[in-house]
């Protein structure tokens, strides 16, 4: 399996009811040590290249979800200074704008997104720029025409920004069903990034590592070597339970 981690906001936040949050301290502490340990940060891009050639010891995924202004200004110099890249995924219809869609918290952080020409910048300083909808919205159950709209649209989007083919997608709220999934194929993109509890894992829902400031070193190295398998034996095992009658499930759970 190829380990990718996903990152969302490199900053400080008084308060970080979502857990998603990662002070540049933190991110400093991550990479470097994954550096000390032989390891290089790629783009996503780069790992599935690498992926194809059947090489990708040494290689960890580096993911940034919503494209918020502060990959730019905190995490971009943090990676080139370890010789690293990273794939940030930004949402194509809301470029320059807040974060304003649907949290599962009030109040929200409120937040800058990465403008067209922020962009193009973190693009020639050697990172990737992947897809992450149009709207920010849950794609999972989405009609036919606004899915279109959200994965083929922001493809178009983004490219157009970028002047180059964008590659990778990554679902909202790691959202996304049998429908989404074709979609993202049919638009022409190379990869997609899912939610961490994915089992069927294939290129278009590559599984990722969630980390954020409460990850301190040593939970941060034992996510790093065994978060996918401890998900995947959970899902199974949840999916096993189901499979009990009610009152066998709740002796189970007990």
């Amino acid at each position: 399996w190829h380990r990718i981690l996903l990152y969302h906001s490199i900053g400080r936040l008084t308060e970080d009811p979502t857990k998603q949050f990662t002070s540049p301290e933190r991110f400093q502490e991550h990479m470097s040590y994954l550096k000390r340990r032989g390891l290089r940060g790629v783009s996503v891009r780069e790992l599935h290249q690498a992926a194809v050639a059947g090489d990708v010891k040494g290689l960890v995924g580096i993911t940034f979800d919503d494209g918020y202004k502060d990959f730019l200004q905190v995490a971009v110099p943090t990676l080139e200074d370890l010789g690293f890249s990273a794939t940030v995924f930004a949402v194509g219809g809301m470029l320059g704008r807040e974060n304003d869609w649907e949290h599962d918290y009030t109040p929200r952080p409120r937040l800058k997104l990465l403008e067209a020409e922020d962009l193009r910048e973190v693009s020639r300083r050697g990172m990737e720029v992947g897809a992450h909808g149009m709207s920010h919205v849950k794609l999972a159950s989405l009609g036919p025409e606004q899915l279109e709209e959200e994965v083929m649209g922001s493809r178009r989007l983004l490219s157009d920004v970028l002047g180059e083919d964008v590659e990778g997608f990554a679902y909202p709220y790691g959202s996304f069903d049998a429908s989404a999934l074709e979609a993202v194929r049919r638009a022409g993109y190379t990869y997609a990034c899912a939610a961490p509890s994915q089992v069927d894992w294939n290129q278009y829902a590559l599984p990722r590592i969630p980390v954020a400031n409460n990850d301190h070193l040593l939970r941060f190295a034992v996510k790093l070597a065994i978060y996918q398998q401890y998900s995947a034996a959970k899902k199974s095992i949840r999916i096993a339970l189901s499979r009990l009658s009610p009152v066998r499930r709740v002796l189970a759970d007990a």
